[in-house]
Parts: C-alpha cells; structure tokens; sequence
C-alpha cells in the first residue's frame, strides 16, 4: 500500500499563499485601497482565515514588506555568528545585497506607493519605516557592535549602520524612484559596495580607537 506523500501544512501554504496576494496588491492598489476583504477575495480564501494568519491589515503590511527584505538579507546573521568572516566581508556581503533590494522592480514599486501616500497616510509610512529600514538598520548595528568588540556604544554602533546604509543608496537611489537611473550592472554594485565598505571602515576604526583609549 502507497504511503502518501506528506506536503507542507495547509496553513503555511495560505500564510504563503495571502502574503503573496496582498503584497501584489499593495503594490497595484496602495495600502489605502486595499481591505483585508479584497486580499480574502484574491486569495480564495475567506475573511476569517485571512485574520487567523494576520491580526490587522497593518499587521499583514508589516510582514509583506519584512519578507522582501529577507529575501536579500538571509547571509547577514549567518555572517555575524562566523569568526571566520571579516568585518569587511561581512560588510561587502551586506552592501550587495542591500544594493540588490534596492534595485528590486518590486521594492521601488513599494517605494513608491510610500512616497505617493505618505502626504495624506503617514501611518503607511512609520510602518513601512519599520518593517524595512529600521528592521535592517538594527540588524546591522548588532554586526558592527559585534566587530567594536565592547569599543563602541550601541548609539555609535547604530550610527554607523545608517552611515553605511545611507553611503550605499547614494544618489543613485533617488534617481532610480525618479525613473532616471538604471539599475547598476553586477560589476558596477561590487565596485560601489567596496568604495563604500573602505569609508565605512575608517569611520569604524576611528571610534574603536577612541572607545579603545577612553
């Protein structure tokens, strides 16, 4: 007698299965004009089962954009917690894949749809702030306050990863929103992303230094 093959739970498969969905959505529609009825609607499933996934549309929001941003960021602890990486590795390892986010054609939809309601729904925004940047943000600063081995303050720490982060996006991300950049070439990130890791560096090196002689 055959055995039959054992699937993922159903209830990861909807998880999966409205995250999707409502992240589509909010892209096509915004987050004002998307209700936790039309991401049911699309997702074939009902109401209810959408809330047993998602307490709130925020909530819903929130996980969509985190799951994007893991997307790219899945190296960055696994780096933190091996002693056989440099600061530099890890920095250049981080750096490419932040670039890559930030060039996604989804990523800058969802930029986007923030700048276009923000106006009018700053709510969209500190979620999205949350769930993204400063998600990341915090990430970061744990890697470089790992590396300062006790030298540097977490607000110094903290500092420093929204340097680094800032220094990565450069102008080329707001060109990118505006429609007048293209994405850079997998030459042209690596060539970026170490020019930006060497400045990052000296500002690291000059704060352990510092908390190193305190």
């Amino acid at each position: 007698m055959k055995t039959k093959k054992q699937g993922r739970p159903k209830s990861e498969e909807k998880y999966k299965l409205i995250l999707h969905t409502a992240s589509q959505l909010f892209l096509q529609t915004g987050f004002a004009n998307t209700s936790m009825d039309a991401v049911a609607k699309a997702s074939g499933v009902s109401k209810q089962t959408v809330y047993s996934h998602f307490e709130s549309k925020d909530a819903l929001f929130k996980a969509a954009i985190s799951s994007k941003c893991s997307m790219y960021q899945r190296d960055s602890m696994r780096l933190s917690n091996s002693t056989s990486h440099s600061l530099y590795d890890c920095l250049c390892q981080v750096g490419s894949q932040f670039i890559r986010l930030l060039q996604d054609p989804q990523s800058i939809a969802i930029f986007r749809v923030i700048i276009a309601e923000a106006v009018t729904n700053s709510h969209v925004a500190t979620l999205f702030y949350q769930a993204g940047p400063q998600a990341s943000q915090a990430t970061l600063s744990e890697l470089i306050a790992q590396f300062g081995e006790g030298a540097l303050s977490a607000q110094i720490a903290h500092e420093l990863a929204i340097d680094f982060c800032s220094l990565l996006k450069s102008e080329h991300h707001t060109m990118m929103l505006c429609g007048i950049q293209s994405p850079m070439n997998d030459e042209e990130i690596d060539e970026h992303v170490k020019r930006v890791v060497n400045k990052t560096l000296l500002l690291f090196s000059h704060f352990k230094s510092l908390g190193q002689n305190a």
